[in-house]
């Protein structure tokens, strides 16, 4: 089966401009995700790129730091960058840039943190320049909340242990400002949020903006109610969602996650099937590292609402599930239409990228648990094969 634009979301932890590549790089043991909560990370899942800042060979991506994207299937991967990026002249990004592609797509939003001023919100639109074949900076990255085990979700009413009710930043006003403006210079935002409070105020504020110059996109949305469902397509705004996710829940809601939200709250979660039959652009991913990056097995659990290959755990808000190719086009056709880049990507068609993957099985039809660890027999990006099966 052959599939065109197959992306993958995932979240870097930290990202630096070298050479005109990009550097992903964290730290093995443990490290702090975003406003809220301690992930454990584990060694060895992207290399370190090697080298000095002069030429040659050195510094030049390691195959290695990208196989395990490739023979999956994984075209093109979007992440955040945390941190900073160090800033080389043109004149080195220039000659870099035609120094060889990467093996895959490669597309970072930076982060907008409470706090920046105006200099900050300009020079995030100067980074969107940056560009090489394969590798771009594209759009911007804002947190509205953290998470609901960490009790910093952002929520219409407080968890069971009272927490839960202010946002990420201090002054949502100028949130609100800052993606006006970014807005305002043709750049797309992605936020993240999780609780309803949190996705609620990023729909207001992109109401806010009148027509909209770009599509903005929500990230997470773990929990929402009925009312906020119809206004993501109203408002041109794509839902971000991680069907992977629901495997640290429960379906009888005796996690942690269930636990702080109450019945209620646990029965909103993840609901992948609604917003698409809502009409809303539905793009999948893996929030890699915090889930694995592999596509097959987050089109598995968005079609089982459970891990593929988990057979004896029970399927979480099971209604929720989606078609085999409603997951499909959630990594291609949907996730490139919330990257503003459906002229281009996401179908396999005269005009579009040749960023193709073959799949041993068809995604579509394929029962998920086998799909999931189908033999990727091809991966093309740009017309070039990148991955042949059985190499």
């Amino acid at each position: 089966m052959l599939i065109g634009s197959c992306y993958g979301q995932f979240c870097a932890t930290s990202v630096w401009w070298q050479l005109g590549g990009w550097v992903l790089r964290w730290w093995s043991s443990v490290n702090r995700w975003g406003p809220g909560g301690h992930i454990p990370l584990r060694r060895g899942l992207v290399s370190r790129a090697r080298g000095s800042s002069t030429g040659g060979g050195r510094g030049r991506w390691e195959k290695v730091a990208w196989a395990g994207e490739l023979i999956r299937g994984c075209r093109s991967v979007r992440g955040v960058a945390r941190g900073r990026f160090r800033d080389h002249s043109d004149d080195r990004w220039t000659r870099r840039r035609g120094a060889g592609d990467l093996p895959l797509r490669l597309r970072i939003a930076p982060w907008c943190m409470p706090g920046i001023d105006m200099d900050g919100l300009d020079h995030l639109v100067e980074l969107q320049r940056r560009d090489g074949r394969h590798r771009a900076v594209g759009g911007v990255k804002f947190f509205i909340d953290g998470t609901v085990e960490g009790g910093t979700a952002w929520l219409e009413h407080p968890d069971c242990h009272g927490q839960g009710t202010a946002a990420f930043w201090p002054d949502t006003a100028e949130f609100g400002r800052a993606v006006g403006h970014l807005d305002r210079a043709g750049v797309q935002t992605a936020t993240h949020a999780i609780g309803d409070a949190g996705v609620r105020h990023v729909l207001d504020t992109v109401e806010a903006l009148g027509t909209a110059w770009m599509r903005h996109r929500v990230e997470h949305i773990e929990t929402v109610p009925d009312g906020q469902l119809g206004r993501f397509a109203a408002l041109g705004v794509a839902a971000s969602m991680q069907p992977s996710h629901t495997a640290y829940t429960r379906a009888d809601h005796g996690d942690e996650w269930s636990r702080r939200l109450g019945p209620e709250r646990a029965e909103r979660a993840w609901r992948c099937r609604d917003l698409r039959e809502a009409g809303a652009t539905l793009a999948l991913g893996s929030d890699w590292p915090i889930a694995h990056y592999d596509p097959r097995q987050v089109i598995g659990a968005a079609r089982l609402r459970r891990l593929p290959g988990e057979t004896g755990a029970a399927p979480v808000q099971p209604g929720q599930a989606l078609t085999g190719l409603m997951a499909l086009e959630g990594y291609t056709s949907h996730a490139a239409r919330a990257a503003g880049e459906e002229a281009v990507a996401g179908r396999i068609a005269p005009g579009c990228r040749a960023d193709l993957t073959a799949f041993g099985l068809d995604p579509v039809l394929a029962p998920a648990d086998e799909f999931a660890e189908a033999e990727v027999r091809l991966t093309m990006v740009g017309g070039r094969v990148v991955h042949r099966g059985g190499e």
